[in-house]
């Protein structure tokens, strides 16, 4: 009796262990690969480059195009008298110095942004001197820069924003050139049912998810909706803040960082089709660190500095970078 017990334990097992192996090698022998964006997105301006103009702005935006970047990761929010407009607070103190929301204000009475606000990936505060510091309609940016690559954080996730900016989506036919999503599940979840042909980026609860199923050895049986997966490089933290972390915090990322930053799971993801983003890297050691491991893009406050990066690194240069960097003359 003990060795039938014995033998079926092992079967299962085995078959367990051939199947996993499997289906992470051949994922496409059960889910469908997904079609995502063609276009490359290995350069990407966090709100626009936060660290060079101030975020979210139409400068900022126009030195991404500018200098070449590929994507422009943004976040929206929608007025009182339901404007779509580009910014990643809805309170608007943080970067105006007034008290208030967006959505409790009409769109011609939004304060202009302040020309210097800090950095949330970085030590530095943007000081900028540039004229246009005005709220940026997303209809206007779509219209304006229509060839750029767009990733799009719903942020507050109602209903009727999610809908608006399905809308203006399909309106300016940039569905070939969108990404979006929340990093609230639920949000993420709502953004797939209103419109399911605009490519979603994965919420932080489904990026656990994704590496608890890697680690179980289930991710290969596991279908994914989302086409980009956008992590944080957590060693930002250790190399930036250190001397503010406890020897406890320090281990910790220590670990966190070697388990997320995983070329295996990556393998996997891109048999999927799934991309691989990395934010939000600031310096030419955090981009040499990422270039590393196979990812296909990297946001940064200062898009400037991975443009340069990038042409120096021809192996790794999305395709406008070399041209847009040379023709500055830098």
């Amino acid at each position: 009796m003990e060795d039938i017990w014995t033998i079926t334990v092992i079967s299962i097992i085995s078959i367990y262990v051939f199947s996993s192996m499997l289906l992470f090698i051949f994922p496409t022998l059960i889910h469908t690969k997904h079609c995502g964006i063609s276009l490359p997105v290995r350069a990407s301006g966090h709100r626009g480059g936060a660290g060079e103009f101030i975020e979210n702005t139409m400068p900022a935006f126009d030195n991404c195009e500018q200098l070449g970047i590929d994507m422009i990761e943004l976040d929206v929010q929608l007025t009182k008298d339901g404007v779509i407009v580009v910014a990643h607070d809805n309170d608007l103190f943080r970067v105006t110095g007034i008290r208030g929301n967006i959505s409790e204000t009409l769109f011609s009475d939004l304060p202009e942004y302040k020309n210097q606000l800090p950095l949330a990936f970085d030590k530095v505060k943007c000081i900028s001197n540039q004229n246009d510091l005005k709220f940026v309609m997303l209809d206007e940016l779509f219209e304006k820069h229509s060839r750029m690559v767009f990733h799009i954080d719903t942020k507050e996730g109602d209903p009727s924003l999610i809908h608006a900016v399905s809308e203006l989506i399909v309106k300016h036919e940039m569905l070939g050139r969108t990404i979006w999503g929340n990093m609230n599940e639920s949000k993420n979840s709502m953004c797939y049912a209103v419109n399911k042909k605009i490519p979603l980026f994965f919420s932080i609860g489904k990026v656990i998810f994704i590496y608890l199923m890697f680690y179980l050895g289930l991710l290969g049986f596991v279908p994914i909706k989302e086409s980009f997966f956008s992590i944080p490089l957590l060693r930002i933290s250790l190399i930036q803040f250190s001397e503010m972390l406890t020897v406890t915090q320090r281990i910790s990322l220590k670990v966190l960082d070697f388990l997320s930053m995983n070329r295996l799971l990556f393998w996997h993801l891109h048999q999927r089709n799934i991309k691989v983003l990395l934010f939000v890297l600031n310096s030419e050691e955090m981009f040499t660190v990422a270039s590393e491991f196979n990812i296909d893009g990297i946001m940064s406050d200062f898009p400037s500095r991975l443009v340069e990066f990038y042409s120096k690194e021809h192996q790794h240069q999305p395709s406008t970078v070399g041209r847009a960097y040379n023709s500055l003359g830098r």
